[in-house]
Order: C-alpha cells, then sequence, then structure tokens
C-alpha cells in the first residue's frame, strides 16, 4: 500500500528561556538560560494513502507538534520525515491567516502558499467565501474577524485547496453548530474521496467514530498504535477518564467538527 507520511526516529527540539525569579536586569545583563526540551522524539510509524488515523495524548504529548511536522512547518532536529502530496494544515484558530489581509486576500496567499496556481486559487475563491457564509466581511482584515469567522474561513480553504492530506487540530469547536454540522459532511466526502486525514484531539469517543486507527503519545513519544476500539479504552482508563454512558453529563460540550452525521 503506498504510503502517504513516513516518521523514521523523528524528533523536534525546542529551545526555552529561562530567567531567575529576581526579575529582569540581571537575566538581562548576564543573558538568559535556555534549556533544551524535545516536544516529540524517536517518534516512528507510516500513514497510508487514504487513512484516517487519530493522535490522542494528554495536553503537552506532542499532538500539535507532530501535525506541524507532517505539514512541514517543523522540520525535524532528528530522525527523517517523508509526506507524498499535497498538505493543507487546519491547526489553529486563526488558521494561518495575515491579519492585515482581507478574506479575498487571504484566500489568494493561502492558495498560493497551499501549492495552487493562482488562476485556479481565484476560481476557487467565491465557492470558499459560500462555504464559510461570511460574505459580508470579506473585504474586512481578517484582525476584525471573529475566532469563528477565522475557523470558517481556514477550513473552507483548507477542503477546498485540492489537498491529498488534511492535518486538523481540534479548532472548528469555536464554530457554531450549523458550520460545524456542514464541515463534518465536507469532511466525510473528503474521505470518501481517498483523502488521507490526521486529526488530533482530546474527544476521543468522538474520533473513534471517524478514525480506524487511533496514535497515543505520552510525553513526546508513542506509545500505542491500533485500533481505536483497543486504543482508546486504554488511554482512556489509565487517565481516569471513563464515565458511565448512560449517566447524564453535567455540562454538554460541543461536538468537534468530526462528530457523527445521522443519516436523514
Amino acid at each position: 500500500m503506498e504510503q502517504a507520511i513516513r516518521l523514521r526516529d523523528v524528533g523536534i527540539r525546542f529551545r526555552v528561556p529561562r530567567r531567575g525569579r529576581r526579575g529582569l536586569g540581571i537575566p538581562r545583563l548576564l543573558g538568559r538560560r535556555r534549556t533544551k526540551f524535545w516536544g516529540i522524539r524517536h517518534v516512528t510509524f507510516d500513514i497510508a494513502r487514504g487513512e484516517v488515523v487519530g493522535l490522542i495524548g494528554p495536553n503537552g504529548s506532542g499532538k500539535s507538534t507532530l501535525l506541524r511536522t507532517v505539514s512541514a512547518i517543523y522540520r525535524p532536529d532528528e530522525g527523517e520525515s517523508e509526506v507524498s502530496g499535497r498538505v493543507a494544515p487546519l491547526l489553529t484558530a486563526g488558521a494561518g491567516l495575515s491579519p492585515g489581509l482581507t478574506g479575498w486576500e487571504n484566500i489568494e496567499l493561502s492558495g498560493v502558499l497551499l501549492g495552487l496556481t493562482r488562476r485556479r486559487t481565484n476560481e476557487l475563491a467565491q465557492t470558499i467565501a459560500e462555504f464559510a457564509d461570511i460574505r459580508d466581511f470579506m473585504d474586512a482584515p481578517i484582525r476584525v474577524y471573529s475566532a469563528g469567522m477565522k475557523a470558517r474561513l481556514g477550513f473552507a480553504i483548507a477542503v477546498h485547496a485540492d489537498p491529498d492530506i488534511l492535518a486538523l487540530d481540534e479548532v472548528i469547536s469555536v464554530a457554531d453548530e450549523e458550520f460545524r454540522e456542514r464541515s463534518a459532511q465536507r469532511l466525510r466526502e473528503f474521505i470518501d474521496s481517498g483523502g488521507t486525514v490526521v486529526v488530533a484531539s482530546h474527544e476521543v469517543e468522538s474520533l473513534t467514530d471517524l478514525c480506524r486507527r487511533f496514535v497515543r503519545l505520552e510525553h513526546g513519544e508513542v506509545v500505542d498504535d491500533g485500533e481505536p476500539g483497543e486504543v482508546g479504552p486504554r488511554y482512556l482508563a489509565e487517565h481516569g477518564a471513563t464515565r458511565d454512558r448512560d449517566a447524564p453529563p453535567a455540562r454538554r460540550r460541543r461536538a468537534p467538527v468530526w462528530a457523527p452525521i445521522e443519516d436523514r
């Protein structure tokens, strides 16, 4: 089977500045100390073309760092990362949009950055604007957009840019119910057409309905890899997140974009 993503012993290292408690004066004179920190390390696995993989793990486990590596935003400090095809990343609520540019200008800029020609981007612009459903604000700069409006436009650009691989972090939860349902339908159409999806989330149960495979990270390393029905319960049991499904939740969380859609 053809591989869309191939990772071999990949590691991403960060340098974190440290300062003493006495204030800013002494560290500025003596120079800030920097501590090396591995966001992910010794990560090795493959993702086949057309596969839908969920990344699970607690905060700080390296899910977002791994998504940025797959999206070629981070270059590995060690190991090898090979990605075949165009990757459309949607990793933050800002969606990589330029705050000083209008919605139309961001569509053009993002399309070119994703590898589309300017002509193709212009052909898709109206479709993207209609899907995002923020037509009254397309001529306004992104800095006046709400988080939900940014997520709408960012997702619309990503799924209409003819990607081979879609890298998603849990960012569409800021949008309203109607848009999340429409986005979920568009995501499933992308999957049915053979697209590859890598998605990170804390919503293990929702991911189980979408993904056929889970990769679990702890402290930047892969500790479990397999079917959601096996990896998910082990993760929830270890982190004390299991609950009685029949008991009503004290507070209902909004479903993410990949929540299952009921047949109509």
